[in-house]
């Protein structure tokens, strides 16, 4: 169902003209009514990129930010899952640039003590599927540090032994790492970073 009033006008007035052009006797009503239609439905065209704009906008510059880190985060990870799947393509001797780059990109959301301090802050201050305590956060975190170190070993591993499953494994781990912490928190207030892609 569309939210926007405006298009669902527009889209009216285009069906209104369809079944008026059928009723047409002459040429020329048939072609003013074709114009108008073409009039109508460029108006669409120009109303519904104006409703996304303006839902982008409503995000806060930090929200949008942390979107497109997050996009970042899975571009690597999607990147080195083809590598390991043709690993004879021309590019597959990127698979530690990507395991560096992943690592370096993560360190964009925040060191992992103020991941934990803000992680810690929003169980207490919302209602959480468990109440944890910082010691217990500060473990979750600690394990997802160690994951996300041990993709880059393992890729530099992959790249003298192609070990594709150790690379698979590290990748996996680290998502599960992430969830673990995450599927803690309440509901909208952490991206869901790794949905759809856990294998």
């Amino acid at each position: 169902m569309n939210d926007n009033p405006r298009s669902d006008l527009v889209i009216d007035a285009l069906l209104m003209a369809v079944m008026k052009v059928g009723t047409m006797k002459t040429d020329n009503a048939k072609r003013m009514v074709a114009s108008l239609f073409a009039g109508l439905a460029y108006g669409a065209l120009a109303v519904m990129p104006c409703t996304a704009v303006a839902e982008e906008s409503a995000k806060t510059p930090s929200a949008a930010y942390l979107e497109q880190v997050v996009s970042v985060l899975r571009s690597h990870v999607i990147s080195m899952r083809m590598i390991l799947d043709h690993d004879d393509m021309k590019y597959a001797d990127n698979m530690v640039r990507h395991a560096e780059a992943f690592e370096r990109a993560f360190g964009m959301v925040g060191p992992m003590e103020w991941h934990v301090a803000e992680a810690f802050q929003y169980v207490q201050d919302k209602d959480a599927t468990e109440k944890l305590t910082k010691q217990r956060f500060e473990e979750l975190a600690e394990n997802s540090r160690k994951a996300i170190s041990r993709i880059k070993r393992s890729a530099k591993r992959y790249m003298r032994d192609k070990n594709k499953q150790l690379m698979h494994e590290s990748i996996d781990n680290m998502i599960k790492s992430c969830d673990s912490c995450h599927s803690k928190l309440p509901a909208g207030t952490v991206p869901h970073v790794w949905m759809g892609m856990n294998k």
